[in-house]
């Protein structure tokens, strides 16, 4: 079986709360969103056989992977992909917008929302960590809706509009301490 795939390396989790774990990184191709600062070429894709994915996943011992995009809960591949990797003894996080349901079994879900969908969560989404990126145009108010979320909580500055953002977000957590920073150190190390 030939899987679609936009990227699949090996990497540093740059963000949240796994980030500095060396990880497996497959992203899906496509998104339902057009996100203004997103860094992903996500439209294109290619053929990727079940065992190549596994030779390439079993390439290093590091058993940690992130199944990202585009959007992968949207992909028909995604279950697949989970599953070879789950059954070569990878813990499988997720990164995902949040529309749609989890399509298979994850071990953590990240999920990150955004303004072109309305900031819209799907209902049946079991979510493990959630986190905003905040740019210019940010309303934290939107945030009052996880008050009682037992989810990881933490906002990100958008990379290209870094330093004021910063300043919005430390000014946030001041008064509201369950949430935490998350930066992009992959970026600031220059590595994907």
């Amino acid at each position: 079986m030939n899987l679609f795939i936009n990227d699949l390396f090996w990497t540093l989790q740059g963000e949240g709360l796994h980030a500095g774990r060396r990880a497996l990184f497959v992203r899906m191709p496509y998104c339902n969103l057009a996100c203004s600062w997103c860094d992903t070429t996500f439209n294109t894709y290619r053929k990727v056989s079940v065992d190549e994915l596994k030779a390439f996943a079993m390439s290093e011992p590091a058993r940690f992977a992130v199944v990202t995009g585009g959007e992968p809960m949207m992909h028909r591949h995604t279950p697949v992909v989970v599953e070879v990797l789950k059954d070569l003894g990878f813990y499988v996080a997720a990164e995902t917008n949040g529309t749609f349901a989890a399509p298979c079994d994850f071990d953590f879900v990240t999920c990150s929302p955004k303004r072109d969908s309305e900031y819209f969560i799907h209902p049946d989404l079991s979510i493990s960590e959630i986190k905003y990126v905040v740019d210019d145009e940010f309303d934290f108010s939107i945030l009052d809706r996880h008050a009682n979320d037992a989810a990881r909580k933490s906002l990100s500055p958008e990379f290209g509009a870094f330093e004021s953002n910063i300043v919005r977000i430390m000014a946030y957590l001041q008064k509201n301490p369950e949430w935490r920073l998350s930066l992009q150190t992959h970026k600031w190390i220059g590595i994907p």
